[in-house]
């Protein structure tokens, strides 16, 4: 095997490895270990073309591995978005020349976080709206780094991932080069992680306003399904004969789609025997509702709603998803797709909302994030900063996946938005995870997968905003570009160092990213 082959071969093996970061396995030490391996690959890259080949060969590995969990559920569209996410998130990685920032030769120290920062902040909105399922934030929840959201959100995690991993490999270029000191801006880097770490400790995080019973109910069933072969009735009968372990007075979180209706819920037997449940045991329902519409001009749609029952009785709000997810609710392009592919499991299209993710319930505003949403910062942040939110729900559905990828995956979304926001997130699904995270990011209780469980504990209500829920995800976003661009000015060289690492020589001796 040529040295071409060697290093595209370890370029895809470090990025399977950083991908084992992710849900199920949770090794996120691998993750910097994978990234410092990139940072070294980067030496001696004078092209665009070879700097965007050889950032795209490692996130082709890392999707590979953390989009896996497609293969179960559409084949062709796992073999298309690997290359393609990969792309995206690789395309920063291509606009940086060989330069010197303030004229030293440790560029690739504050190029590997922006390039990751833009190249993730990127795929949370392109394409079709954004795709952010394996995102490297993901991995972190239950590492070191995970406080990190409390002051820079998700990218901020990564951003502090990339710079770790970046000193990390410029200490493994030191040592290897037979130096027994490391150079002033790697201890510099190796502080500045430390220093935003510290910051997530301090950061404000919201106070407490009141204490409620919450419940989250998980009918169970099994896995593999979809709404056109599924039993709707018996999703529904399952979760209601699950109802009957919750404690009176509770806040009840139901999952998404654990009810279908045809045409309105107002007024449905589904919703009257709700209603009965809650006078009867002054219980307050958020309950995940698929109304499928049959009337002109919506016919062959549905409204994917969070529908709120107070312990009157009464439908108290409602919440219709904002951010569907393509190729599950709707067809981009979808008289030009159907020529290609078979749609019959998607007969139909959900109708988007709009508005600030929230409900108001008798306990005050509460943040609802439904399903796919939970992935986004910015769904969350909308019913927290402009609602008010007290407390975050997510009403989810995994079903349609024999895996636990995509639970393991949402659950750290949840665990993600909860320190971002300083609320606790309580997760409902039909077949699992459905959990409780308290604002540190912490599962206070969780269900496994198929089972039919409730979880029940004592949740905090909280106000106050916290820096990520202020700001939200622009201004580490255009910090990351503005580094970027400052990267990509052209300076005047300064005499490259020796090459340390061998197997990543191919042209000269230049520092990464120089």
């Amino acid at each position: 095997m040529n040295r071409a082959a060697l290093r595209s071969a370890g370029l895809l093996g470090s990025g399977m490895l950083s991908a084992l970061a992710l849900g199920p396995w949770g090794f996120w030490p691998l993750a910097i270990a994978g990234l410092a391996w990139l940072y070294q690959a980067m030496a001696d890259l004078d092209t665009w073309r070879r700097r965007l080949l050889t950032a795209w060969l490692f996130l082709f590995g890392y999707h590979l591995v953390g989009l896996v969990w497609m293969i179960d559920l559409t084949p062709p569209g796992y073999l298309i978005s690997v290359p393609i996410m990969s792309l995206i998130v690789a395309a920063p990685f291509a606009v940086v020349s060989r330069s010197q920032v303030l004229g030293r030769r440790h560029s690739g120290l504050v190029l590997l976080p922006a390039a990751l920062v833009v190249g993730e902040a990127w795929a949370l909105v392109f394409p079709f709206g954004g795709v952010p399922m394996a995102n490297m934030a993901l991995g972190q929840v239950n590492g070191p780094l995970l406080p990190v959201a409390r002051a820079f959100g998700a990218l901020g995690i990564i951003a502090a991932l990339g710079l770790l991993s970046a000193a990390v490999g410029e200490t493994a270029i030191t040592i290897a080069s037979g130096k027994r000191k490391l150079e002033r801006p790697t201890w510099f880097a190796f502080g500045v992680v430390l220093l935003v770490v510290a910051a997530g400790y301090v950061a404000p995080a919201g106070s407490v306003v009141d204490t409620i019973t919450v419940s989250t109910v998980q009918g169970g069933g099994r896995l593999g399904t979809n709404a056109v072969n599924s039993d709707l009735g018996s999703v529904y009968e399952r979760h209601l004969e699950a109802t009957a372990q919750v404690p009176d007075g509770a806040l009840v979180v139901w999952p998404e789609s654990a009810v279908t209706v045809n045409d309105d819920f107002d007024g449905s037997s589904e919703q009257l025997a709700l209603s009965s449940l809650a006078i009867e045991r002054n219980l307050t329902f958020i309950v995940g509702v698929t109304q499928r519409n049959n009337v002109p001009d919506r016919d062959n749609t549905f409204d994917n709603l969070a529908v709120v029952i107070g312990p009157d009785g009464e439908v108290f709000d409602e919440y219709s998803k904002v951010h569907l997810v393509p190729f599950g609710e709707y067809v981009p392009l979808r008289s030009f797709v159907d020529r290609f592919a078979d749609l019959s499991l998607i007969p139909r299209e959900a109708v988007a909302g709009s508005g600030p993710g929230a409900v108001d319930t008798p306990f005050g505003p509460v943040a609802v994030a439904i399903s796919f949403e939970i992935y986004f910062p910015e769904r969350v942040r909308s019913g927290v900063d402009q609602a008010g939110a007290l407390l975050v729900v997510n009403p989810t559905l995994a079903s349609s996946y024999r895996t636990t990828h995509v639970p393991e995956q949402t659950l750290a979304s949840a665990q993600l938005r909860a320190v971002e926001t300083g609320r606790w997130v309580v997760q409902s699904s039909t077949t699992g995870y459905s959990a409780i995270v308290d604002p540190d990011g912490d599962v206070i209780g969780r269900t496994g997968l198929i089972e039919q469980r409730v979880v029940t504990a004592p949740v905090q209500l909280r106000d106050g905003k916290t820096w990520p829920t202020r700001t939200g995800k622009l201004p580490i976003t255009l910090l990351a570009i503005g580094l970027l661009i400052m990267l990509s000015a052209k300076r005047p060289r300064l005499p490259a160092r020796p090459q340390q690492l061998s197997e990543s020589k191919v042209t000269g001796s230049e520092k990464p990213f120089n």
